[in-house]
């Protein structure tokens, strides 16, 4: 990915956030153009929709992908990144895993999903695990479909804003998010 923008830093979010959601990759539309993820691109738009329903603000998490770059194909659209690009980028999402030390790590999508396996392995999948909380790493692991509008052919708008309602009321019983956060509508 020589050439690509890393998608690490500020933007991403608090260091200290009680709360991590995993994505796959930025999106050349999205993160690659603004440096921070899930912000630009119709992932990122139906992201803080979805966030807002679960009445959780970007300001008390801390997003990051499996990859830092944005892979492309040949004609320059966003594609799955290779397990050699997971590879390579396993012992960044290990090191911002230790360095924010969250309660609760959120996977959005199968990859993000399956590069935890890599870390510490589960038995985890997508359709079977969606919306639970589950041990994994001395961690509560979370497991979301992706925001992007081509997993609504596996998982509604409707059924995505009821998991972040509930993600929204677990993270609050559990005091994850700020006290002066206004409840969803």
């Amino acid at each position: 990915m020589e050439g690509r923008r890393r998608v690490l830093g500020e933007l991403n979010g608090r260091r200290d956030a009680r709360v991590m959601f995993i994505a796959e990759a930025p999106g050349r539309l999205g993160g690659e153009l603004s440096g921070r993820p899930l912000v630009g691109d119709a992932s990122g738009r139906h992201f803080s929709e979805l966030l807002a329903e679960g009445g959780i603000r970007r300001d008390d998490i801390f997003i990051t992908n499996t990859v830092l770059c944005n892979p492309q194909d040949s004609a320059g659209r966003n594609r799955r990144p290779s397990r050699s690009e997971l590879e390579n980028c396993r012992g960044w999402l290990i090191q911002q895993i230790a360095e924010v030390d969250p309660a609760v790590v959120l996977t959005l999508g199968s990859v993000a999903l399956a590069a935890l396996g890599s870390i510490e392995a589960h038995d985890y999948g997508l359709r079977t695990h969606v919306g639970r909380p589950l041990p994994w790493a001395r961690l509560t692991l979370i497991p979301l479909y992706h925001p992007s509008p081509l997993t609504r052919a596996w998982r509604s708008d409707a059924r995505q804003s009821e998991d972040y309602r509930a993600l929204g009321s677990y993270l609050r019983d559990r005091t994850l998010l700020s006290p002066n956060l206004a409840q969803p509508a």
